[in-house]
């Protein structure tokens, strides 16, 4: 596992959106800061951190001098890949079971494209694995993952199930994963991930190319990432509210 409090962090989070789903409070106005710490069980300082997060991510309006207020429109789970860090988050939001299973784990040399943009040689070996995540049994994201093999310090193996990618790298490689660009667009699906979606070739799919960088600004895993037009959609919540004074 990483040198990380982000565990403890998302514990307070669900905590608190959990709260929020679950009970009603007039004008949306939470309690005052230190009695929610003391339901909580948590410190002060502890519970503003998740306040100052979970308002940057848009759930809360923050007025000083005020209080807090949340924004039961941001409550609402259905599809949004911003509110977690894997797949089975979401699958999970919408009711449903997800599972995975991995399909190919190999080595392959890196081509010109993958070399650039991996930052390693070309032809220098990759470790490349193939995932499925389902939804209900049902295939909902199929996923290509390369790194440099050189960066892998405990080999991967098949059975594992590794949800969170920043603890399967920590896990692997030892590496810390700082951020990741994430490129969308609208691809045909080939004939490979036509057959493993049960879809006919050709059928317009939401694709994404996802470059994780390290803290040193290093990139560490590209995935690429197709997603099921029925069964994963995505809702990504825009903050306007950055900045705003009351």
């Amino acid at each position: 596992m990483a040198a990380t409090n982000l565990s403890s962090y998302m514990a307070v989070k669900r905590r608190l959106l959990d709260m929020f789903r679950s009970e009603t409070f007039p004008g949306n106005k939470l309690p005052p800061e230190d009695q929610l710490a003391k339901r909580l069980g948590i410190s002060l300082v502890t519970l503003r951190e998740a306040l100052m997060m979970l308002t940057l991510e848009g759930y809360l309006t923050k007025r000083h001098g005020v209080g807090n207020f949340i924004h039961p429109s941001a409550l609402d789970p259905t599809n949004r890949v911003d509110q977690g860090f894997s797949f089975a988050d979401t699958f999970r939001r919408n009711g449903r079971t997800p599972g995975m299973k991995m399909l190919f784990l190999g080595i392959e040399p890196a081509s010109p494209a993958l070399a650039e943009r991996l930052q390693v040689q070309p032809e220098s070996l990759l470790q490349r694995y193939e995932t499925i995540y389902t939804a209900d049994d049902h295939p909902g994201v199929f996923t290509i993952s390369r790194l440099s093999l050189d960066l892998v310090k405990r080999p991967f193996r098949p059975e594992e199930q590794n949800w969170y990618i920043h603890e399967c790298i920590w896990d692997h490689c030892g590496k810390k994963l700082a951020h990741s660009l994430n490129d969308y667009q609208a691809v045909a699906a080939d004939e490979k991930v036509a057959a493993l979606f049960e879809l006919p070739k050709g059928t317009p799919l939401l694709y994404c190319e996802q470059l994780f960088y390290d803290v040193q600004d290093v990139p560490v895993l590209l995935n690429v990432h197709y997603f099921h037009p029925q069964h994963y959609g995505m809702r990504v919540l825009q903050n306007w509210n950055i900045g705003a004074q009351s």
